[in-house]
């Protein structure tokens, strides 16, 4: 068969319509239907920053292993190989440690992406309530370890890197507000307070200089202020002993200050005296350096 008398390879529309129909009759462990997880995992590996390879991969993830596909026909489908290999390589083998599953998916190119969205879906709290106490607690332990053997953080880590923008413009005016801080931007004073002549007591706040705004107003606009985040179920990152950040827990320290302030005033100008908001400001910085240095981001 000629190049040209060869069928089209799937698109992302064929690949999904033939993952429902192939998963139509399945259910996960909380009775829900199966397809609902592949979309997830599809939609997590699109918002990773995945190729429509990786995409189709994430699709058709389990379909091999639950038998909604055979491999015959993953060998003949008109597939791009890395989707064909990306399957196998996160199908599970009888009898096979999670050490050997862990190394051949980290050997096989474009496979972490898609199975650390598979991971982030299956720890996702709101799917685990669904279960009985004993199976979320084994299902807890057993992605824990999968995630350390694949190198992997959080279940989250990838998807809140992936909202910090491409913005060059918004990214320099992050590094010249952080630059322009002083310790007297740091030592944030209060106004109000007191009592009016007719009774009413005026409440206290804290007054923000027109720097310390600019750094807190860099934060969001380089998506590092994100809903991603649910920072009120979470205490407030602390930086670690050499008072540094990762990237992701500047993330989680940024959604939490500025939509924090919101609720308490004052969280911003404690974060400015404790450090905390130095240490997000710097580890965000050095992220987007190394990344734009061609390094990649940082799990």
């Amino acid at each position: 068969m000629s190049t040209e008398d060869r069928p089209a390879p799937l698109d992302l529309a064929a690949v999904e319509a033939l993952a429902r129909r192939a998963h139509a009759a399945q259910t996960d462990k909380a009775g829900r239907p199966y397809t609902e997880h592949l979309a997830a995992v599809a939609e997590g590996v699109r918002e990773r920053g995945g190729t429509d390879a990786q995409i189709a991969a994430a699709w058709l993830h389990d379909a091999v292993e639950d038998g909604a596909v055979t491999r015959e026909w993953l060998d003949g489908a008109e597939l791009p190989q890395q989707t064909k290999d990306i399957v196998l390589a996160v199908t599970k083998r009888p009898g096979e440690t999670p050490e050997a599953y862990a190394a051949r998916i980290l050997a096989t190119p474009g496979a972490l992406l898609v199975k650390a969205s598979d991971l982030a879906h299956n720890s996702d709290p709101e799917r685990a309530r669904a279960l009985d106490a004993a199976t979320r607690e084994r299902l807890k332990g057993k992605y824990a370890r999968m995630r350390a053997l694949l190198g992997l953080g959080d279940p989250d880590d990838w998807l809140l890197l992936a909202q910090l923008r491409d913005d060059h413009e918004a990214w320099r005016s992050l590094r010249e507000a952080a630059a322009a801080l002083t310790d007297e931007d740091r030592t944030v004073r209060w106004g109000g307070g007191g009592q009016q002549p007719d009774g009413t007591h005026l409440t206290r706040h804290p007054v923000y200089g027109e720097r310390l705004r600019r750094a807190v107003g860099a934060l969001s606009a380089v998506g590092a202020v994100t809903p991603r985040y649910r920072w009120m179920d979470h205490p407030v990152p602390v930086p670690g002993p050499d008072g540094r950040l990762s990237a992701t827990d500047a993330v989680r320290a940024a959604t939490a200050l500025v939509r924090g302030e919101r609720f308490c005033d004052g969280t911003i100008a404690d974060a400015a005296g404790s450090g905390l908001l130095d240490a997000t400001l710097a580890a965000l910085l050095a992220w987007h350096e190394e990344r734009a240095g061609g390094a990649g981001a940082p799990a």
